[in-house]
């Protein structure tokens, strides 16, 4: 089963050419602002934890499993419930 995946693409993408660069820009700085606020204050501790992991340390989620102390049910229910809650705060954000 394949889970979505929350990208942050969106943040390296040049602004659109009817765009003005500097709006773009700040667009993605507002944007990041967001995610590392929601990051902090939105999620769980697991959840953060999970997150950490598999985004930003490119960990698999057996690999989670194992340094948590988890199962490998429950990291992907908590990266799920976190992509959620992280797309619910991002919606408001953009």
């Amino acid at each position: 089963m394949r889970h979505k995946v929350l990208s942050l693409d969106f943040m390296r993408e040049p602004a659109a050419p009817e765009q003005d660069p500097e709006e773009g820009q700040e667009r993605r700085e507002r944007i990041s602002r967001a995610l590392k606020t929601a990051i902090a204050q939105e999620l769980t501790d697991r959840q953060r934890s999970c997150v950490t992991l598999y985004y930003f340390e490119k960990k698999s989620q057996p690999e989670i499993s194992r340094e948590l102390g988890i199962g490998v049910p429950s990291v992907s229910k908590n990266l799920k419930r976190a992509r959620k809650n992280l797309e619910r705060v991002l919606r408001y954000a953009i």
